[in-house]
């Protein structure tokens, strides 16, 4: 596990342990306010470290998928019928 994902799995126990506390705490008003600011910058840090990780991830995939054959993508096989070809197939009588 590398530190991304360290620091994602961190934040998220830390934004449930939050949400958890604020849901059965009998705090004070504004030590709830506290808390809710927290959860939101421990949201907005998770946010940034997921799209760090999605982007990172797309990398590693698009470079593998370049790596095949020295290709970026794999070439399609089409077919192409003509209307005449397309009508017998769809009405063989």
């Amino acid at each position: 596990m590398d530190e991304l994902e360290r620091k994602i799995e961190l934040l998220k126990k830390s934004l449930a342990a939050t949400w958890s506390s604020l849901a059965k705490s009998s705090s004070s008003a504004d030590d709830k306010c506290q808390m809710r600011a927290q959860a939101k910058r421990c949201s907005e840090e998770l946010r940034r470290c997921l799209l760090i990780a999605e982007a990172k991830h797309t990398r590693e995939h698009v470079k593998a998928v370049s790596d095949q054959d020295g290709r970026t993508l794999p070439k399609p096989n089409f077919r192409f019928l003509s209307t005449g070809a397309a009508t017998e197939a769809a009405d063989p009588a």
